[in-house]
């Protein structure tokens, strides 16, 4: 981006004095390393600001939302209903790492209450949902597009909060491209992860909170799902779903299924991972999709109202807006094998 791509960004941030700022539903790593890098920087910059999660991020990403980590300018909630009227009267409102406007979930009428809001991205989509816009696709995270965006003020590495910062930024671009594995790593990626640890110091600390604390929980779920996994297009596709029952029955929580994944990619000579995991009721399936560069995910999962990376995407299926979900899962295993041809 250049500086002129970013001038009604800080205009708008010029004028506010209460910020709200929204990760997507289901936040991930990027998600909310944007949300907090810029958070920490708003608020050297005098501002108040409100982080709003539709629900509470993984355990494993604690670090970075802990309540005693936060300055007194900037306040982290899960959303509840009852909690809108009691918030302030939003100057401006930020989507970090959101391509639809769908992807807000229920605090989507908060983002558009505000006086003015801005959508700073990096997945394909068309979306124009806020009327200011900065999204590339050539960014591996969304928080490498807020640190361009901090870095546009001269006095940058003067700000309060500056080592916090880093260590946010740092862990959206971590999480976001597998470590530094994925295809969408640059040389700039790493340019500025190089940075970010010349500001905050080493940050190997991070992988292992991300990585490194796996409970007895999900090791006992892997343990019985691993025996379940079904293979599709002559081995190509690797499908795996788990319950809510064989969750109950080993303690595992949502925190557990972090993993799951990126794994089934990691099988020889699969090309794209399908893991099926509950959503909020019986009938309701949270589907994420990995793929190598035979399949392009995003595509497949725009098609049924999700999206992402062309390399790893999700989405969202209803039974209650369609077929079973033993139907659906027929058709989106078809669509995928026709992409791999």
């Amino acid at each position: 981006m250049l500086m002129q791509d970013w001038k009604q960004v800080r205009k708008a941030i010029s004028e506010a004095e209460h910020i709200l700022l929204l990760p997507h539903i289901h936040a991930d790593g990027d998600a909310l390393g944007s949300a907090f890098g810029l958070a920490y920087f708003l608020c050297g910059q005098g501002k108040t600001v409100n982080i709003f999660s539709e629900e509470l991020p993984p355990g494993n990403l604690s670090f970075l939302y802990r309540s005693d980590r936060l300055p007194e300018g900037v306040q982290f909630s899960v959303w509840q209903p009852d909690a809108e009227s009691e918030l302030p009267e939003h100057d401006l409102a930020i989507a970090v790492d959101t391509s639809d406007e769908k992807r807000m979930g229920n605090r989507k009428e908060l983002f558009y209450r505000a006086k003015g809001q801005i959508r700073i991205d990096h997945h394909i989509s068309d979306a124009t949902f806020a009327p200011i816009t900065v999204c590339s696709t050539g960014w591996a995270a969304a928080a490498e597009g807020i640190w361009e965006l901090i870095q546009t003020y001269e006095d940058y590495r003067r700000a309060p909060y500056l080592k916090e910062i880093a260590e946010c930024i740092y862990a959206g671009i971590l999480t976001d491209t597998g470590c530094f594995a994925y295809a969408s790593v640059t040389a700039e990626t790493h340019a500025i992860a190089a940075e970010l640890i010349r500001i905050a110091g080493n940050m190997a600390w991070q992988y292992s909170e991300l990585y490194e604390n796996q409970r007895k929980s999900e090791v006992a779920l892997k343990a019985a799902a691993y025996q379940k996994i079904e293979y599709y297009g002559e081995g190509r596709v690797a499908f795996l779903q788990i319950t809510r029952e064989e969750m109950e029955a080993v303690g595992a929580t949502d925190d557990d299924l972090e993993s799951f994944a990126p794994f089934l990619r990691c099988i020889e000579e699969v090309s794209v991972g399908i893991f099926v995991k509950p959503g909020k009721t019986a009938r309701e399936f949270r589907i994420s999709l990995r793929s190598d560069n035979h399949c392009d995910v995003a595509a497949v999962a725009s098609q049924f109202g999700g999206g992402g990376h062309k390399r790893a995407a999700g989405l969202l299926y209803k039974e209650e807006n369609g077929a079973p979900f033993s139907e659906f899962k027929k058709i989106l295993i078809g669509e995928i094998l026709k992409w791999m041809g």
